[in-house]
């Protein structure tokens, strides 16, 4: 291809800090800009110093990079990845930390499609697309090496006295922003997210695996007081907070099909493992806890499931989602856009799928003690409209795109409700569903979500926020349980115990795997009686 016009390797180093500083960073400029004109005693020079320091840091970091056989397409992909980190911050608040970075390799090609939109493909070709053409299409002038040498060596040296003189001038201030606002180096593009991605990758291939633990290795089945048998069928719910649950004090009918079932209980303040569900997914399983949580460590030893079937009991796992990240490794599995049995092969499903394969799965079990989990779609945004189908769109008007800001925040609420309220369906027919099978099982059903969701809360949309500085909307899930009253009799559960515990009570994700021994009578030394809330309501 022909270069269209020149350009020094100096000059070019100038226009991509310029650019950064302008076109990258305006989210930054914006927190900057409102933090610092509640400063007592602003001085206008100041004010001027912020864009300099950051314009003359960027030179300094770009210089080693502007070379030959480098420059081209180590800067286009820094365009190309900086206009979608850009877009992804300004219109939803997220951060792109590790964990994110995961989440996003981790997802499939439907979930990517869902947060495309025309605002999106312009913002990337404006922002990424038009200036990496313009790159391409230039024919960088560089000296002799060591001419260039001396003219980068120069430059860096003159960027970083610049960076040092202004921080002899105002170093207290830029030390009193910094230390205030720790999460601001989370927005500055494209330096927060190239480390995140580096991080990932290190984890991801260059971590030393670690010896495979096997754990509960003496779990087994408590006999049973008659032949009946357990049948538990478990949601794991996605991206449904706490706080639109009306079982939970919201003031809507989001709950308006299982409000009024007997024996359920929903537990009020219950934590999440993370904010994204390649992290949430498998922490919640493990038995590890939030606090020790890494994913070298879950995949070197057993999680909850392996446990429960080491005790005899039976697993299916089906997923509406991106995959079971791990979880469902040992037990049999399948995908619904991949059963043929199922109208949505090759797409995505509602979660009303799952009541047409439930009892076919159920019949795997053949009598035997036997886990089903559902992985639901749930409330997956930003087109959440697309989680239910229209007769179940009962909060009006809601939104139909994926570019949230083209939808008012009623809009947005109504939506995200009408998933709520469609999932609450689902489970109500789940229950009326195994009320068949009590003859012989003492059946349970359980619904958790993997993390919860914000909805433009202080400017804030969706999830996957660093833990330590998430809001509660992203933190912050539903636990909702029903038993059969076999199961209650047979557990000797006292239910009045259950729902002071579920009213008053703090739990989080780190009680699941001692709660589903204790419901599925799997006895080994790995359970953890202390985090069990129904054997603290058993008699």
């Amino acid at each position: 291809m022909k270069p269209v016009f020149k350009i020094s390797s100096i000059t070019l180093t100038i226009i991509l800090a310029l650019y950064f500083v302008v076109g990258m960073n305006f989210v930054l400029a914006k927190k900057i800009l409102g933090i610092v004109t509640t400063m007592e005693g602003l001085s206008l020079p100041f004010l001027i110093s912020i864009p300099v320091f950051f314009f003359a840091a960027f030179i300094f970091l770009f210089t080693p990079f502007v070379s030959k056989h480098v420059t081209k397409p180590f800067f286009i992909v820094i365009l190309l990845t900086s206009a979608f980190v850009n877009y992804a911050t300004y219109t939803f608040g997220i951060v792109m930390n590790k964990d994110m970075m995961t989440n996003f390799f981790d997802t499939t090609a439907a979930e990517t499609a869902s947060y495309f939109n025309l605002k999106l493909a312009v913002w990337i070709l404006l922002n990424g697309v038009l200036p990496s053409v313009l790159l391409l299409f230039s024919d960088i002038q560089y000296k002799t090496f060591p001419r260039e040498l001396l003219r980068k060596a120069a430059l860096m040296l003159g960027a970083l006295a610049v960076v040092l003189l202004i921080a002899a001038f105002y170093y207290k201030d830029y030390a009193s922003i910094a230390r205030n606002n720790p999460k601001m180096q989370k927005d500055i593009v494209p330096t927060y997210h190239i480390s995140s991605l580096i991080k990932y990758v290190k984890g991801k291939y260059f971590t030393k695996t670690l010896e495979y633990t096997r754990i509960g290795t003496d779990a087994k089945r408590l006999p049973p007081e008659k032949k009946e048998k357990y049948l538990v069928v478990f949601l794991v719910g996605e991206t449904a907070r706490a706080q639109n649950y009306q079982l939970n004090g919201y003031d809507r009918p989001t709950n308006a099909y299982t409000k009024d079932i007997k024996n359920l209980v929903s537990f009020q303040k219950v934590a999440s493992c993370g904010t994204a569900t390649a992290i949430s997914l498998p922490c919640m399983f493990s038995m590890m806890g939030h606090s020790e949580y890494s994913w070298e460590k879950f995949t070197s030893q057993d999680n909850v499931i392996d446990i429960l079937q080491r005790g005899g009991a039976k697993a299916v796992w089906i997923d509406n989602n991106t995959g079971c990240k791990g979880v469902c490794r040992g037990i049999k599995s399948y995908s619904t856009t991949q059963m043929p049995e199922l109208d949505c092969v090759g797409e995505e499903c509602t979660d009303n799928v799952f009541l047409d394969v439930l009892d076919k799965k159920i019949g795997l079990f053949n009598g035997d003690d036997g886990i089903v989990f559902l992985h639901l779609l749930g409330s997956h945004g930003p087109t959440y409209y697309k989680r239910y189908p229209q007769e179940h769109a009962k909060f009006q008007p809601d939104c139909h795109t994926s570019d949230l800001s083209k939808c008012t925040d009623e809009q947005i609420r109504n939506s995200y409700d009408n998933t709520i309220l469609f999932t609450d369906y689902l489970m109500a027919n789940i229950i009326a569903k195994l009320k068949k099978y009590q003859e012989k099982y003492y059946t349970a059903v359980i619904y958790v979500s993997d993390h919860g969701e914000s909805l433009g809360e202080s400017g804030i949309y969706l999830h996957g926020m660093p833990y330590e500085i998430a809001p509660d909307n992203q933190t912050h899930v539903p636990f909702i349980m029903w038993f059969s009253d076999d199961m209650i009799k047979h557990k000797k559960l006292d239910m009045a115990c259950l729902r002071e515990k579920a009213d008053k009570g703090s739990f989080s994700h780190d009680n699941l795997s001692p709660v589903l021994l204790n419901l599925m009578d799997i006895k080994t030394s790995s359970y953890d009686r202390t985090k069990d809330f129904l054997g603290l309501c058993q008699r």
